[in-house]
């Protein structure tokens, strides 16, 4: 199957997508590796949390190639695409689903230097971002850093008007990229499943994605409490456009 398929394509065209709804994705990363840097040092053991095809990994590995770096991700076709397109001697992809007590198992006894997620973790439920908190606070070394750059509600309850206003916001961003012309979503997924290639590994993703239950969006200050009570020693706020958030914790 990998001669036929383009994998590095479709990681490039996965992160055109992307950019679609973080418009300055590229910076972002740029700034959490270097966030990364002058909190933690050069990571010796560096994880990307709900990886996809593994856009943070690959960048990841630029700027530390000494460090080792795993990805892990419970959808089969996407972490297919990191493993055809970005897996090397430092690079390597796990199964694993957040939601399940013991995840972190994947990751070895040793503790880890740092661990960066992208918009992935919104797809969790407070309960569920709560347990991987306290994993993460475990599993993070003193001093290492988590980085998230994501979708984190204002709090509909907390501030009902500002929270709308993000959420108008942030729809004005996605339209407008997509009026120019950058694919979204739904079309990237609709490409994938017209490609004869991944149907085995869409039919897979679909199994394990059956029964995804989300309660309520995750806020700002779901986030902020979970890796306070999980022992991280400082937690804020480094960048925000609309409720689009690149969230810090030191441990």
């Amino acid at each position: 199957m990998s001669h036929q398929v383009n994998w590095s394509g479709w990681l490039q065209r996965w992160d055109d997508q992307q950019a679609g709804y973080l418009p300055d994705r590229e910076e972002q990363f740029r700034v959490m590796l270097e966030i990364v840097e002058r909190l933690a040092g050069k990571p010796q053991r560096f994880v990307d949390l709900a990886c996809g095809p593994g856009s943070i990994s690959a960048r990841a590995a630029a700027r530390f190639p000494q460090a080792e770096i795993i990805g892990l991700d419970l959808d089969p076709f996407l972490l297919e695409i990191a493993r055809q397109a970005v897996a090397s001697d430092h690079i390597s992809f796990a199964e694993a689903n957040l939601r399940t007590p013991g995840w972190d198992a994947v990751l070895g006894e040793d503790q880890v230097d740092a661990v960066c997620s992208a918009t992935a973790l919104h797809w969790l439920d407070p309960a569920d971002l709560d347990a991987v908190a306290q994993t993460l606070g475990r599993r993070i070394r003193p001093g290492g850093v988590f980085l998230n750059a994501d979708t984190l509600r204002l709090g509909p309850d907390e501030v009902p008007r500002l929270d709308a206003l993000a959420v108008e916001l942030r729809d004005e961003i996605w339209a407008d990229s997509h009026a120019h012309g950058i694919e979204d979503w739904q079309t990237w997924w609709d490409a994938a499943a017209a490609e004869p290639a991944f149907a085995d590994l869409l039919a897979e993703r679909e199994t394990r994605f059956a029964d995804r239950w989300k309660g309520r969006d995750i806020t700002l200050t779901d986030t902020i409490q979970s890796f306070r009570k999980a022992g991280f020693t400082e937690v804020a706020v480094l960048g925000q456009v609309a409720d689009k958030h690149l969230f810090a914790a030191i441990r």
